[in-house]
């Protein structure tokens, strides 16, 4: 299979490669946990999960996306503090306290995984708690 079909009901052979290509995109969210850490920068975040999604035998899914003629740059895109969504990575260090949002694609056979998930950057304040919190209820509510 070379190609995405846009039928809305999916046969069994292709929920497979939907599964499939949706473990890497978890086995990369679990992976870069270890990695969120003071110093670190959300580029070197982007280096080891293209390098991981590649050993997989897939390829970053957002990385040379064509949107309004400009091709996305990068594997992940990655959101601090009160960047909302789609941050560009960058060499900016992650510093204590930050909250940074985590969004990743994967393509594999034709087919495509996408998530994200947010860390919080050493141990979060009481209010950054609380927010983590609220946001954690309301997408288990929505």
């Amino acid at each position: 299979m070379g190609f995405t079909s846009t039928r809305m009901i999916k046969t069994a052979e292709e929920i497979a490669l939907i599964a499939e290509a949706s473990a890497i995109v978890s086995d990369v969210l679990t992976l870069l946990k270890d990695y969120m850490a003071p110093g670190v920068t959300s580029m070197r975040l982007d280096e080891i999960a293209e390098e991981f999604i590649r050993s997989r035998g897939a390829e970053p899914a957002f990385k040379g996306h064509v949107v309004h003629g400009l091709a996305y740059p990068n594997t992940l895109c990655v959101s601090v503090n009160d960047a909302v969504v789609h941050g560009l990575p960058n060499n900016r260090e992650m510093r204590d306290g930050d909250l940074v949002s985590l969004d990743v694609g994967v393509k594999k056979n034709g087919y495509y995984g996408d998530s994200a998930v947010t860390y919080m950057i050493g141990e979060p304040s009481p209010l950054q708690q609380k927010l983590m919190q609220v946001t954690h209820e309301a997408l288990w509510l929505g």
